[in-house]
């Protein structure tokens, strides 16, 4: 199967249902192998949560398939995605139309090895060499070691409020703020019965490549990315 609901955990449910899947509340991955694409699609509705990890899942399998990424919008939904929903409602189990050709497997060569030959050697006594243990060194602080600092929630809180003041990036949502080593979802984006905004990322490495990033700096120090989104 390669229809996918991306749930706010991060954990991708197959679907065999187009309405169902169609919700505005949702978002998908398609993976169409006869378009030799990666659709990601976002409903009007959906968690940002969601959209981060739609963004990862798709990223990584580009790296797996190599196809290409379209990201749509439920507003810009179009037929080549409606097609690839059916091929993926209707493709057998596993996910792929055709089944993988077997590979050909090529008997092994025969190899004929020479009889060793055997040499008499005498042995030779070995003088064991005993070494000083060296002396440990003390760790110096490297002057260029960038160490992570804590941002406390008045702090982040005063950063959002200089951001709210810029100008938005043409043609794109802001979906999340990253100050000091954590991530936020940007003000704008939280829901009224939602009082967290700090996003808790899984373990393991991903690539969300699909935003473009504003950086916000004060006194020569950068003090916040933005993380924008094409609308």
């Amino acid at each position: 199967m390669t229809l996918y609901i991306i749930q706010s955990t991060g954990e991708m449910t197959e679907c065999t249902n187009k309405e169902v899947a169609l919700a505005s509340s949702n978002v998908l991955i398609v993976i169409s192998h006869n378009q030799k694409k990666i659709y990601s699609w976002i409903g009007s509705q959906s968690s940002p949560h969601s959209k981060f990890a739609c963004a990862r899942e798709t990223a990584r399998l580009r790296m797996e398939l190599g196809y290409k990424i379209v990201n749509l919008e439920e507003s810009s939904t179009n037929n080549e995605f409606l097609e690839a929903i059916d091929e993926a409602i209707n493709a057998p189990s596993g996910g792929f139309a055709t089944k993988p050709k077997p590979k050909t497997r090529t008997a092994p060569k025969e190899v004929t090895s020479k009889p060793k030959t055997r040499t008499s050697q005498k042995k030779v006594p070995v003088k064991k060499v005993t070494s000083k243990p060296k002396e440990k060194k003390e760790a110096e602080p490297r002057r260029n070691e960038i160490k992570a600092v804590k941002t406390k929630i008045t702090d982040v809180e005063h950063i959002f409020k200089q951001l709210e003041v810029l100008p938005p990036m043409e043609d794109s949502i802001r979906d999340y703020i990253l100050v000091g080593d954590s991530l936020f979802i940007a003000p704008e984006n939280i829901e009224k019965s939602d009082s967290e905004s700090k996003v808790q990322l899984p373990d393991g490495s991903f690539v969300a490549d699909d935003y473009v990033p504003r950086l916000f700096l004060e006194n020569g120090k950068i003090i916040a990315v933005e993380l924008w989104r094409q609308n």
